[in-house]
């Protein structure tokens, strides 16, 4: 089964730029094949939910209808152990291991590694990520020479990454919301607060998934949800978790798309 690992290189084959040096070079074949053309694409576009694992789509799969319907490949992944934010998105966007990046439980310093961040840089191209403010995802990846866009919650973050769709200065776009992995914490996986924060992260997709047709329409294209892990009823403390390595957390469904 491939891993979050493997996004990095297939990203990275899919721009046509190399991949950093210590990544994986295993890639998603079946993403590959969705590139019908020769040429690099142009823009990319992924969208991070967090905790939003595949067994949310076993538990009611309608719910992931509209991103289907905006998407042409549904694949699923395993996450990496422990499946923990931080450790999730250090693999994913380095193509490495916990071990060789070096961030192993919940914990937020600077990567060191090389990131797909920097080989894009390298490439002469630009990247951002639009993430909230003190999140895994904000801090990590820090240090760079790329943009930043640190909101106070998720609606500002799809607000600020509309605009950045909209103003066209970015070859790479990385969206991060976290509602969903906020509610599991204070719930249970299916609460009412869990269910209707899921939903949200689905239209906010489906939002910019529309705003790419409309104004990257002239380019080679991707876009991608790609959630870091799933998460689990902690019986002890009756509530939502994640860290452990069963498939409730191990399993995540991603969705692609190439135009």
């Amino acid at each position: 089964m491939p891993d979050l690992r493997f996004v990095t290189p297939t990203i990275s084959k899919l721009m046509g730029i190399e991949p950093p040096e210590d990544s994986t070079k295993e890639t998603l074949s079946q993403v590959l094949e969705l590139q019908k053309y020769s040429e690099p694409l142009e823009r990319c576009l992924i969208y991070n939910p967090d905790a939003t694992g595949k067994f949310l789509y076993d538990h009611d799969p309608v719910n992931f209808e509209p991103v289907e319907n905006c998407t042409s490949l549904k694949l699923e992944l395993n996450s990496i152990f422990p499946p923990k934010t931080p450790v999730c998105f250090a693999s994913m966007y380095s193509g490495t291991s916990p071990q060789e990046h070096g961030i192993t439980q919940y914990d937020k310093p600077v990567l060191e590694i090389d990131t797909l961040f920097d080989s894009v840089v390298e490439a002469g191209k630009k990247v951002a990520i639009v993430a909230v403010r003190d999140s895994s995802v904000a801090l990590i990846f820090q240090d760079r020479e790329i943009d930043y866009y640190s909101e106070l919650y998720d609606p500002l973050v799809i607000r600020r990454a509309q605009k950045l769709i909209q103003a066209d200065e970015h070859d790479l776009i990385v969206v991060y919301n976290q509602e969903y992995d906020d509610m599991l914490h204070k719930t249970t996986p299916f609460s009412k607060d869990c269910m209707s924060a899921l939903k949200k992260h689905i239209l906010n997709f489906v939002s910019l998934a529309k705003a790419c047709d409309t104004h990257w329409d002239k380019y080679r294209r991707l876009i991608s949800f790609i959630p870091d892990h799933g998460g689990h009823l902690n019986l002890e403390t009756g509530k939502g978790d994640h860290g452990l390595d069963i498939d409730e957390d191990m399993k995540v469904l991603s969705f692609w798309d190439v135009k």
